[in-house]
């Protein structure tokens, strides 16, 4: 079960909120799992079985789902849509795991840049 977070002002963070202030591939797979399980039985039924979403338990399965969803074809309007939809989240999630991994690998060049960004806004 999950905590929904809250924005500042007070209402739940969207999605792409909670990925974008995720801090740790944990985190990111959080909110994958819980986007996951918002699907409706039906949904999850209407999904051609090979992507229908197995378990999430690392970067490298939201990566590889993520690149299902983003290659099918779907000839049905309504599935194509809820692919999609799965798709940009999948993928968001994917991005945001590699733009933690970079931070996680290379701090100093983080620290870095962001002394240069100070220093050309001054």
């Amino acid at each position: 079960m999950s905590v929904h977070q809250l924005h500042p002002k007070g209402h739940p963070l969207t999605w792409q909120e909670r990925l974008d202030t995720a801090t740790s591939e944990l985190e990111v797979v959080d909110v994958a799992r819980d986007y996951l399980a918002t699907l409706s039985p039906a949904e999850f039924a209407s999904l051609p079985q090979q992507l229908r979403p197995g378990k999430i338990v690392d970067a490298n399965d939201i990566t590889t789902y993520a690149f299902d969803l983003v290659r099918e074809e779907c000839h049905d309007e309504g599935v194509q849509h809820l692919v999609q939809r799965l798709a940009h989240i999948m993928s968001r999630a994917s991005i945001r795991l590699s733009e933690i991994m970079v931070t996680e690998h290379h701090p100093m060049n983080s620290q870095a840049r962001s002394g240069d960004d100070s220093q050309q806004s001054a």
